[in-house]
């Protein structure tokens, strides 16, 4: 058989498995028979038996019956390529999935560098070396959203509000979804009651020859389906999750792709009213750590640059870029 021909079967396989998953997601626990899969997709029984094996051994729950057909169990959350495939459908964003990675936004970086076509996004299962803003590690327990979004630099309005937008979008996507309120601790976490929930870092990526802003990189960590006793125990005081005790209503991946979706539309938006009004750090004092020194600061507002504008006991004020701030206790 030629190469050509090959390559064909492959594409059909892979297909008819993504067909397959997507005909069992849109009837959760209900059996579909072999032979109304098989005709639907134009495809033999045969084919069809191969999907669902080959699903199963990717981790769906899918329950096989001589009689009935198969069904996806209910309540099931497995994430995979095809599951994403199907929640981005339409959208213009190609997906890159990883069972496991060190970190989603270097493998951004490195698809980039190699030519990937933008918009797309890297969605892992799970990261060992996530990183947060400053060099920090990022706790990435099994259960939490974990993806980081490339776009073009001419996708991007403003440069100095990439963070800023991407945290208002994935506040608004989630909230959509869940109906659990979040804030904005400026510039880029989200927190639930008091607690931190969502961690975003964004890394540019520069044009030598151009010299201007080539793509961006935008990497999110979600604390969704994650029980609290999943945390380090140095973060179990400060971190929370928005289903620490039963998981979401809702798939992790149709929630990565709402959040994906609104950070994309956001890009075009006039947003920083609604961000002041997310972000509760403002009128309250701070400890602000710059240059190595700590200095006690009132947080005033947020300028049109997504500055936190703060003003020390002295009656100065500075408007930081970067930094970290916490609440003074």
């Amino acid at each position: 058989m030629s190469t050509t021909g090959v390559l064909s079967i492959m594409i059909l396989s892979m297909n008819v498995k993504t067909e397959v998953l997507h005909f069992l997601l849109d009837n959760p626990d209900e059996f579909l028979s072999g032979a109304m899969l098989s005709e639907r997709l134009g495809c033999s029984r045969m084919a069809v038996c191969k999907a669902v094996a080959s699903l199963s051994k990717d981790g769906y729950p899918i329950e096989s019956s001589k009689r009935l057909g198969y069904k996806l169990k209910a309540g099931s959350d497995v994430m995979g390529q095809e599951s994403l495939s199907k929640a981005f459908s339409g959208s213009g964003v190609d997906v890159y999935f990883f069972k496991d990675i060190d970190s989603t936004n270097k493998k951004a970086k490195e698809l980039s560098l190699n030519g990937a076509k933008t918009p797309f996004v890297v969605v892992a299962e799970s990261q060992s070396c996530g990183r947060g803003r400053l060099g920090r590690s990022f706790s990435s327990p099994v259960g939490g959203l974990y993806f980081s979004l490339v776009l073009s630099g001419k996708e991007i309005k403003s440069p100095d509000l990439v963070t800023t937008s991407a945290s208002l979008a994935v506040s608004r996507a989630l909230e959509r979804l869940s109906g659990i309120k979040s804030e904005i601790k400026w510039v880029n976490d989200l927190y639930i009651d008091g607690k931190k929930a969502v961690g975003i870092l964004t890394e540019g990526l520069v044009n030598m020859e151009e010299g201007g802003l080539s793509e961006v990189v935008i990497g999110i960590g979600v604390n969704l389906n994650v029980n609290l006793d999943q945390f380090d125990e140095s973060l179990r005081s400060i971190a929370t999750s928005f289903y620490p005790k039963a998981n979401a209503p809702f798939s992790r991946a149709d929630a990565i792709a709402e959040c994906v979706k609104e950070i994309i539309k956001i890009q075009k938006e006039d947003f920083l009213d609604e961000y002041r009004k997310k972000c509760f750090i403002l009128g309250k004092p701070l400890v602000v750590l710059a240059k190595g020194e700590k200095k006690e600061a009132v947080a005033m507002s947020v300028d049109d640059l997504a500055h936190l504008v703060v003003k020390y006991k002295d009656g100065s004020t500075e408007a930081l870029s970067s930094g970290e701030v916490s609440l003074k206790l």
